[in-house]
């Protein structure tokens, strides 16, 4: 029967543009449309040719086998069927059946066979997101709400088609849901993860390339977020232009953890749905129970460690949950108000108050981080607010009026942002972050963001069509598992193996490392006017820049308890016995002397311990945060164990911000009670500390073939500018009868007459804003801590037994 003797307009062959094909309201009678009304709502011309098919974008032609997350969108949780997602009559040889996730279904009288209706306006509220996403990242900097309302619609269609699975006695299929859902989502970020590793080689420091290469393999595995988490990346305060091109990954990893574990939870209720018993009820105990416990998780997280939070699969659960109550609850919701879908004969009810719930969810969500920056609260309970705007969304549904946000929601233009989406989000964060590199901003502008945008729609569309809808469409690749776990399996390696290549071949360039005390190529007490052969270390030996002692402690060196983020090593064996021990306490600052320390403990056998903690201060006595709270402690009571000779530890703290050097509150009360125990004390001057990273300024300047000169003058700052007149530290005193203090000064080597630069020598001095590198301190700093220590004012304990 056609289209027209259904009531219906005739559908057209380019209706894939359309989400459905829309009935005319019962009663209303027709009216020509202008040609705007035609692109906002109505299917293209009747007839295309087969470019004018290529170039109308990702031209999906029927729904989905099922939808199983928020990047495609196949089937409604409401139960209401439909025809297919577009007009086109399905042949009975196409129509999915035991080969597939869905059943066959009794076929309509106009031959077409009824599938559960396509949302629409869910596809398009998906390109609201996506656009919130991609605006707040380019133009704002703060935290749009876009993630989490993915997450909240993820969670409602792969509730969905579970339930429904359960509900019709047809197997849950969990392996064949994996396989399907990973088949689908690799490639095309795997194809992302690839061009982002050839345009950091072109045209990123060499300083972020390790880092880019360790994301690129934590991205294809779906453990970008842990690794985010143990670094402990500020996500929203960072500046664009020096993050990680694929930092953005974080939120596919978190949903790619949750497609992993959430579907286990219909186990537990499969036996209750062979017996035919109702399992939504037993469902949503459980999914509210893990919400509960993970919204209380995300509230006391976000409080204490919001750094750590962010990226947390535990604290993100909770929306998780709640996209599956709303999955779970929305038959009965729309039973009661009288919900119907477009294709349906009847208006739904309530269709004015559908309307405005549907523009007071998308003015909510658009209002997120508009009114108030909620970047330092997320994922706590302002999470809430952008699930409840997009749950409003979802229960006004469609709301029967031209007015309607639903309406909007549905148009092409909205329908063409979501069928992209999921290209959009992995493209948009790379190209900002390389052009925010290039073009040396912090945020983009008016023009150049409308560009990044403009670039990312047209790469996104070509990676959509190219390898998204080809491989979603593969009927092939569905055919067997291990077709799609070998699509899944090459992803990965593809990823793995060339980041596992670049990196070896960057090992292979790296020269072994120098005598410790090698003498430096290039006097280190001034700036060259002239570019050195090679200004070392290279960027991509950072990671190697942190001083690390060879062995864990152990024997009787290993505290008897563990401390929070102390860590343990030490120089000599469990079984050597030393003539003597050293152990530093404090901060990274003091653990940066490590290396300069070596050459004078191994001519005195000396064993060095460290037992530093990250931006902690050994000061006993003084008012501590909760993080460094114990610390000191800690470090008391395992000194009463080991009995060391010598403690190394700074004494002064410098700012970014200028000259205000302090002494910490309790540093003397720590030299007073090390030296009355009898342990020499040595206290280190702290180094100028920078408001940039101070190794990357001087690198974009050398990188670009500026001179060390030019380096200083773009990086460097008078040391009046960066320390204080007199070390504060200069008034500290052993305890009388007791141990010996040792003051060591090392600015005038770190800032020779009178001038902090980022480059002396053929070194770079700071490998962040605010740590030596080992190469400068080995070179520069030990020879003038040896002398130092073997000079008659060094520690006693050690001159004495020598």
């Amino acid at each position: 029967m056609r289209d027209s003797e259904q009531g219906r307009t005739p559908a057209d062959e380019l209706s894939d543009w359309v989400q459905d094909p829309v009935d005319e309201p019962v009663g209303r009678s027709s009216r020509p449309r202008t040609r705007l009304e035609d692109w906002l709502a109505e299917p293209a011309p009747a007839r295309s040719t087969t470019l004018e098919d290529w170039l109308q974008g990702p031209v999906e032609e029927y729904a989905e086998q099922e939808a199983e997350d928020a990047w495609s969108t196949g089937e409604s949780v409401s139960g209401a069927t439909a025809a297919g997602r577009y007009g086109r009559p399905r042949p009975a040889d196409e129509a999915p059946g035991t080969d597939g996730s869905a059943p066959s279904q009794p076929a309509r009288s106009d031959g077409r066979r009824q599938r559960p209706a396509f949302r629409a306006e869910l596809h398009g509220l998906r390109a609201v997101a996506l656009g919130l996403v991609a605006v707040y990242h380019v133009w704002l900097g703060r935290v749009s709400g876009g993630v989490d309302v993915f997450l909240f619609l993820s969670a409602f269609f792969l509730t969905g088609t579970f339930v429904r699975r359960l509900e019709s006695g047809r197997p849950l299929r969990i392996p064949h849901y994996w396989l399907h859902t990973f088949k689908r989502l690799l490639p095309p970020a795997a194809v992302t993860i690839l061009l982002v590793l050839a345009g950091t080689a072109v045209l990123l420091p060499p300083s972020q390339w390790v880092t880019v290469m360790e994301q690129a393999v934590a991205s294809a595995v779906y453990l970008q977020n842990l690794l985010l988490a143990v670094l402990q990346v500020d996500y929203q305060n960072q500046d664009a232009g020096a993050a990680s091109p694929l930092q953005h990954f974080w939120s596919l990893s978190v949903q790619g953890q949750a497609f992993v574990v959430w579907p286990l939870l219909f186990l537990l209720v499969r036996r209750r749905a062979r017996a035919g018993s109702s399992v939504r009820l037993p469902l949503i105990a459980i999914v509210s129970v893990i919400g509960a416990a993970s919204l209380v998780w995300s509230i006391l997280s976000t409080q204490s460690q919001q750094q750590i939070a962010y990226f947390d699969t535990a604290a993100r659960m909770w929306e998780f949950a709640a996209g599956s109550l709303l999955a779970l609850t929305l038959p009965l919701l729309d039973r009661i108000s009288g919900a119907q879908r477009p294709e349906d004969a009847q208006r739904p009810r309530f269709g004015t108050a559908r309307a405005l719930l549907g523009w007071a969810g998308i003015a909510s969500l658009l209002a997120v981080g508009v009114l108030v920056d909620v970047s330092s609260l997320f994922p706590g309970w302002i999470a809430l607010w952008p699930l409840a705007a997009a749950g409003a969304v979802v229960v006004a549904g469609h709301s029967g009026r031209r007015w309607g946000a639903d309406a909007l929601l549905s148009t092409r233009p909205a329908a063409f942002v979501g069928d992209i989406s999921y290209a959009l989000y992995l493209v948009h964060w790379p190209l900002l972050v390389m052009w925010l590199h290039h073009s040396g901003q912090e945020r983009a502008g008016l023009l150049d963001g409308l560009a990044v945008l403009t670039a990312s729609v047209l790469l996104a569309w070509a990676l959509t069509r190219l390898v998204d809808a080809p491989i979603r469409r593969s009927a092939w690749l569905e055919a067997r598992p291990w077709r799609s776990l070998t699509a899944i399996a090459l992803s990965v390696a593809l990823v793995a193996g060339t980041a596992g290549a670049w990196s070896r071949s960057l090992t292979r360039e790296v020269e072994p490392d120098p005598a410790a005390t090698a003498s430096p190529a290039l006097p280190t007490d001034e700036v060259p006017s002239e570019t050195p052969p090679e200004v070392l270390p290279r960027g991509w030996e950072l990671n190697a820049q942190w001083p690390a002692l060879p062995e864990d402690c152990s024997g009787p060196w290993e505290p008897a308890t563990e401390f929070r983020h102390v860590p343990c090593d030490q120089l000599l064996p469990a079984d050597a016995e030393p003539a003597g021990v050293v152990v530093v306490l404090g901060s990274s600052h003091a653990r940066q002397y490590v290396p300069a320390l070596l050459p004078w403990a191994e001519e005195h056998d000396l064993q060095i311990v460290n037992l530093h903690m990250d931006g902690c201060d050994f000061a006993p006595g003084s008012v501590r945060g909760e993080y460094c709270d114990g610390y000191d402690e800690y470090a008391l009571e395992y000194l009463d164990a080991v009995q060391p000779d010598v403690v190394l530890t700074t004494s002064t703290r410098t700012s970014p911000e200028g000259p205000e050097e302090t002494m910490p509150e309790g540093m003397g009360n720590a030299v007073e009670i090390l030296t009355a125990r009898g342990i020499d004390v040595i206290s280190v001057r702290d180094n100028p500390r920078w408001e940039e990273n101070a190794y990357s300024c001087a690198e974009a300047v050398i990188t670009e073939g500026g001179t060390p000169e030019e380096a200083d003058a773009a990086c460097g700052a008078d040391a009046a500018e960066k320390l204080a007149p007199e070390s504060p530290a200069a008034g500290l005193v052993a305890a009388e009868g007791g141990g010996t203090l040792t003051s060591l000064d090392f600015s005038p080597l770190t800032c020779p007459d009178g001038r902090c630069s980022p480059v002396l020598g053929d070194s770079y001095v700071y490998l962040d804003d605010d740590h030596l590198t080992k190469r400068f301190v080995q070179q520069v700093i030990t020879p003038a801590m040896t002398e130092a220590l073997e000079g008659p004012d060094g520690p006693g304990s050690i001159r004495d037994a020598g």
